[in-house]
């Protein structure tokens, strides 16, 4: 993307510009890298009078109750370089957005244009590679336990293997499902140590004392303890011999998964009378009259000891999900009964089921995505869902139900999804079919993008906020910059058919066809009547602070900002 500066370095151009940076003293803690780099921002990066693409962190866009991924174009007024943070005033925003005018932002956050006012004297190319390489660091190298080991140095032992471990990943040379695994992992250690450390600025020893706070002296307990496991696992990848060790086994098992047999059909039926057992095996008999099976009480063990294509068959029952296994590379998941008997809930906080199968099937269940980012991402093949309920927490303005990348196909028959920010989400280049489905109660019930594929029939879309359907396109619109109106506006969209859809008492609107927003730079900024960097002062309420760090995580489309194309920003590219 010609607008923001963007960088591809080696290995070794990382490790040398980190070197320099951190090279200040022979023993360099944990603690002291935020103002060793506040230090070394204060001699390289202008103080001011810059702009830059501000992606808003999810957690800020959930603050101030905006659609993620949101896009702002900013101009920095001052940097506070021991905190790595900006105040910044918005002068652009993507959509029809309302958010306060100022904000402190963190630098990592900023991704500084090419283009700038042409009155102001700039060294932009410097500025822009300092804050890359600060985004960079605290990303991909700075890991939130970092800081309980503070008596090293952190440079000799974490720098030179941690990018290693980065660029294994990136090259591939790490399988795919482990980079994945590792991404997943350090997203939800970032949110753990964001809790952690807001329960503890809340906590005190006469705070602990109190018996009433038990419950949240357990919480931090439980935080602290997974916090250790994934540093363990963690731990593991970043030593190079032990990565070495365990690519070696989980290629030695995918050979072996790949082998051609016969898929197993796991039968999960959790502890309880024998009058349900026989009940279940006598449906489970109806269909598979002929075929060996296995039985396992626990759906986590099963699908974590599962091979691709496996089947699996559950009885009426509550399911914790905090693993998904083989089935994300195809396989079948249904419930033996009705969808309301057979719950499936996600402890998971980013994504539910990531498939990449050439075929999956998700039949006769409900699930309950309240505590995920996104119950589904379909990266490729085809995945169907058919009578099932796919719920949020209907409170979320970030939260996303089912994301269908370019390439890959979704298949909804005889669904219901609501409680989400955005039901349904098609990047363009993929396909969507809908029959029979039911979306109410979200924001926005299906959103698509240029070159999306959709075809609905005798389908409902009720009581969203905003729209039942969003299309977000490049070309140009006759009136204005987007089209409001019943389900006939989609007429004008040659790869969208519908039949026998209807809309209820949606907020805004049935439709709504976007000319998509253009965040750019602003040439004239200062030649403008109003200076932009004269304000009255705004209270406390008006400026908000950015906690959590974020983060852009390798081969993982939920964690990328697509700053390539900011024309067509879709909240897939998250």
């Amino acid at each position: 993307m010609d607008q923001v500066y963007c960088f591809d370095k080696t290995l070794l151009q990382r490790l040398e510009e980190y070197t320099d940076v951190l090279s200040g003293f022979e023993v360099l803690p944990a603690s002291a890298l935020s103002k060793e780099w506040g230090f070394y921002l204060e001699l390289t990066i202008d103080p001011n009078g810059w702009q830059a693409v501000w992606k808003i962190s999810r957690a800020t866009c959930e603050s101030l109750k905006i659609p993620f991924p949101t896009l702002v174009l900013v101009l920095v007024l001052n940097i506070d370089f021991p905190s790595l943070q900006a105040l910044v005033r918005v002068i652009a925003v993507q959509d029809d957005i309302q958010i306060p005018e100022k904000h402190y932002v963190p630098l990592i956050q900023l991704w500084p244009t090419k283009l700038q006012d042409r009155s102001v004297a700039l060294n932009m190319a410097t500025t822009a590679k300092v804050i890359d390489m600060l985004r960079f660091f605290f990303t991909h190298l700075f890991m939130p336990w970092d800081i309980e080991d503070d008596e090293s140095d952190w440079k000799t032992k974490h720098l030179e293997s941690r990018l290693r471990l980065y660029y294994d990943m990136k090259n591939g040379v790490i399988p795919k499902v482990t980079s994945e695994r590792l991404n997943s992992l350090l997203t939800e250690a970032r949110r753990l140590q964001h809790k952690k450390e807001i329960l503890e600025e809340e906590f005190d020893d006469s705070v602990i004392d109190d018996i009433s706070n038990h419950s949240h002296v357990d919480y931090l307990t439980d935080l602290h303890l997974r916090l250790l496991e994934i540093k363990s696992e963690v731990e593991i990848l970043e030593n190079p011999l032990l990565r070495k060790a365990v690519i070696r086994r989980q290629l030695q098992h995918i050979s072996v998964n790949n082998d051609p047999k016969e898929p197993k059909i796991w039968l999960i039926h959790e502890n309880s009378l024998l009058e349900n057992y026989i009940t279940f095996l006598e449906q489970v008999k109806m269909l598979y009259p002929n075929d060996i099976v296995t039985v396992q009480p626990n759906l986590s063990l099963a699908l974590e000891n599962s091979s691709q294509n496996d089947s699996f068959v559950l009885s009426n029952g509550r399911y914790d999900m905090n693993i998904v296994g083989a089935l994300e590379m195809g396989g079948t998941l249904k419930g033996i009964g009705s969808n309301d008997k057979t719950i499936l809930v996600s402890t998971l906080e980013d994504i539910l089921f990531d498939f990449q199968a050439d075929q999956a099937l998700v039949e006769n269940v409900t699930i309950d995505a309240s505590r995920s980012q996104c119950a589904a991402v379909i990266r490729r093949g085809k995945v169907t869902f058919s009578n099932c309920k796919i719920f949020g927490d209907g409170q979320s303005s970030t939260h996303q139900g089912i994301i269908v990348l370019a390439g890959s196909e979704l298949e909804l028959k005889n669904c219901e999804i609501y409680g989400l920010c955005t039901a349904v989400v098609g990047n363009s280049g993929s396909k969507i079919y809908l029959r029979n489905t039911e979306i109410h109660d979200v924001h926005f019930g299906l959103k698509i993008y240029d070159n999306s594929f959709v075809n609905a029939q005798k389908c409902v879309f009720r009581d969203c906020k905003d729209y039942g359907i969003c299309v977000e396109t490049e070309n140009n619109l006759k009136g204005g910059l987007h089209s409001v109106g019943n389900f006939d506006a989609l007429n004008i969209m040659p790869e969208v058919k519908t039949e026998l859809v209807s809309g209820i008492n949606n907020g805004k609107g049935d439709v709504v066809i976007n000319r998509t927003s253009q965040v750019k730079a602003i040439e004239d900024l200062f030649c403008s009547n109003r200076d932009p960097t004269v304000s009255a002062d705004l209270s406390e309420e008006d400026m908000l602070t950015e906690d959590e760090t974020g983060g852009w995580t390798v081969n993982n489309e939920m964690n990328k900002t697509v700053v390539e194309n900011l024309q067509n920003i879709s909240p897939a590219t998250v």
